[in-house]
C-alpha cells in the first residue's frame, strides 16, 4: 500500500525491506517490540480507563438553523455543555480492543483478511516499517513543533501518521491554503500532495471547508488553535500546563466549536451518502503542534462525544505516544473497527439536542448536504471546560465486555 495522497502519484519507490511475510512482522512485534516497549500494553489498557474518557455534550444556543442565514463554520455559534456522562473510549471499539488484547497476550492473529490487514498497519508502524526507504516515522513526527504554519503541520501528519495507519492512505488538503507546499516539511518526497475543494454542507445551514480529508477512510482532520491551558495528560494522568487546545473555549468561532460543527455536518453527510451503514457514529480528529483530540457525532441517535487531549509525544526528547497512535489507528479505520453505540445502553447516553435546536432545517442536514462547490465562507463553538476529565460529578461508563480484558 502506498503512503501517498492520490491515485495519481509518483512512481513507487523501493521498499525498506523485501521478502518478509506477515508472520515475520507479527513475530517481530512480540519478540522485539513488546520486549523493548512493555509500556505499550499500558497504552492499550488506557482505552478502558477514565483517563481517555469520551465526554457527552449537550448543545444549547445555536445558529445551526437560523431562519434567515446559513453560516460558515468559522461563524458557527453553538454552546457546548458538558453533561455528567463520560464513556470509555474502548466502548466504541469493543471487538477491535478484544482483537488487540488477544494479539498481545495470546499472539492470536485475526483470520478475517480486512481485520488482519488493519492490525498489520499498526504493527508495521510501531516497528517503524515505513513504506519508503527514507521514511523514518518517529524522526518525521518529531518535527511537528517546527512547522511554521497549519499547512506544514497538516502535510507532515498526513504523510507520517495518518496515511501510515489507515487502510485508505489517500488524502486531500484544502486548496485555499496560501502556503501550498510541494514537499513534506521533513524534506523527503513521499508522494504527491493533493490540494482540492474540501467544502461541505449547504449554504442554507452550516457549511465551509475542511482542512484535510482522509479519502476512503471517511475521516476529517481539523487544525486547532493552541493556548496556555491546564489539562490532564493521558500518558501521565497528572495535570500540566502547556500551550494547548482551547479546551475551555466554547465561544462562537472557537476551535472546538468549529470541530464540533464540522463533525456534525460530516456525520449527516456520511449518513446521506452511506444510508445502509449500521454504524452512524462518525469521528473527526482535531490536531495542533502538540497533540490531538477526537470528536464523534451520531446523526441518527443525536449523540456528540469528545475526548480529552492526547499529546503526540510521551516524553522529551520526542518519543511518540503509543496512546495517541492507538487512538489515531482506531479512528482512521473506524469503518472496520468501530461498533459505535450499538453496545452502549442508549438510555445512559445524553442527547446532544442538535436535532432539536436545528429542527426547522433538520431536513437539509439529513438530505441536502453536498461535498464540493458549496461556497466560500467558514466559523467556530462556546463552553465551561470541554475536557471530559474535568466534568463535575461525572459518571463513567465501561462496557462489561471490557472489564475482564
Amino acid at each position: 500500500m502506498m503512503a501517498c495522497s492520490s491515485a495519481e502519484t509518483e512512481p513507487v519507490k523501493k521498499k525498506r525491506k523485501t521478502g518478509r511475510d506477515d508472520s515475520d512482522i507479527f513475530d517481530e512485534f512480540h519478540s522485539k517490540f513488546l520486549t523493548e516497549n512493555p509500556s505499550f500494553v499500558d497504552a492499550v489498557n488506557k482505552f478502558k480507563q477514565e483517563i481517555t474518557a469520551l465526554g457527552a455534550y449537550e448543545i444549547g444556543s445555536c445558529n445551526a438553523a437560523d431562519p434567515d442565514n446559513g453560516y460558515c463554520f468559522t461563524k458557527a455559534d453553538c454552546t457546548l455543555k458538558p453533561t455528567q456522562r463520560t464513556f470509555a473510549f474502548g466502548n466504541l471499539f469493543i471487538e477491535a480492543f478484544k482483537m488487540l488484547k488477544n494479539f498481545i497476550t495470546k499472539k492470536e492473529i485475526p483470520t478475517d483478511s480486512q481485520t488482519k490487514m488493519t492490525l498489520e498497519l499498526l504493527v508495521k508502524f510501531l516497528l517503524n516499517e515505513g513504506n519508503y526507504v527514507e521514511y523514518e516515522i518517529q524522526e518525521g513526527l518529531s518535527r511537528t513543533k517546527e512547522c511554521d504554519d497549519e499547512t506544514e503541520l497538516t502535510v507532515l501528519l498526513a504523510f507520517h501518521l495518518f496515511s501510515q495507519l489507515s487502510t485508505s492512505p489517500y488524502f486531500t488538503i484544502d486548496n485555499r491554503k496560501a502556503n501550498q507546499i510541494k514537499v513534506c516539511p521533513c524534506g523527503k518526497r513521499h508522494g504527491q500532495i493533493v490540494y482540492g475543494d474540501t467544502s461541505i454542507g449547504n449554504l442554507n445551514v452550516w457549511h465551509g471547508y475542511l482542512d484535510l480529508i482522509m479519502e476512503g477512510a471517511d475521516v476529517i482532520i481539523d487544525t486547532i488553535d493552541g493556548e496556555q491551558e491546564t489539562y490532564k495528560d493521558v500518558e501521565s494522568a497528572v495535570e500540566v500546563k502547556q500551550r494547548h487546545f482551547e479546551m475551555n473555549d466554547n465561544s462562537a468561532g472557537s476551535s472546538l466549536v468549529q470541530v464540533a460543527a464540522k463533525t456534525i455536518v460530516y456525520s449527516f453527510y456520511y449518513k446521506q451518502v452511506h444510508p445502509d451503514h449500521s454504524n452512524t457514529l462518525i469521528p473527526c480528529i482535531g490536531v495542533s503542534h502538540l497533540g490531538l483530540i477526537f470528536y464523534f457525532y451520531d446523526s441518527v441517535n443525536d449523540v456528540l462525544l469528545g475526548s480529552t487531549h492526547f499529546p503526540l509525544a510521551a516524553s522529551s526528547p520526542f518519543q511518540l505516544s503509543f496512546t495517541a497512535v492507538i487512538g489515531v489507528w482506531l479512528i482512521l479505520n473506524h469503518k472496520h473497527l468501530c461498533n459505535g453505540l450499538s453496545l452502549i445502553d442508549l438510555k445512559e447516553v445524553p442527547k446532544a439536542r442538535f436535532t432539536d435546536v436545528a429542527k426547522s432545517k433538520i431536513d437539509i442536514y439529513k438530505r441536502e448536504l453536498k461535498r464540493g462547490q458549496v461556497g466560500t465562507s467558514l466559523k467556530r463553538f462556546n463552553v465551561l471546560s470541554l475536557d471530559p476529565l474535568t466534568f463535575v460529578n461525572s459518571k463513567f461508563f465501561l462496557s462489561p465486555e471490557l472489564e475482564d480484558l
